[in-house]
């Protein structure tokens, strides 16, 4: 039985679940092209923040961004910032969703 059913609030919060698969996603990906091009960036930030709006049109809305603590060329950010659209979940997420529910 769910523990929200039993009024205890307790169950897994779905939204840190659906941004941690965006976050690891970018992460990897941007990983693998960094070392394909023998980039020297040790370290990748990812900051996520979901939040949505509900008016004529409900609105979800999610803020990516990335950091690297070192300084990195202005040109290999530019290259860079293009990926993140071409991410399997960034798609899927961007992408209208049919969702078929059976029992």
């Amino acid at each position: 039985m769910s523990s929200i059913i039993e009024g205890k609030d307790l169950d897994p919060d779905p939204f840190p679940a659906l941004l941690s698969s965006l976050a690891a996603c970018t992460l990897s990906t941007l990983r693998m092209y960094i070392d394909r091009k023998r980039w020297d960036i040790p370290e990748i930030n990812i900051f996520l923040n979901f939040y949505q709006e509900s008016g004529p049109e409900f609105t979800t809305t999610i803020s990516r961004s990335i950091r690297f603590p070192t300084e990195t060329e202005e040109d290999i950010k530019r290259r860079l910032l293009i990926s993140p659209e071409k991410y399997p979940i960034s798609k899927l997420l961007k992408n209208d969703i049919v969702i078929n529910t059976t029992m």
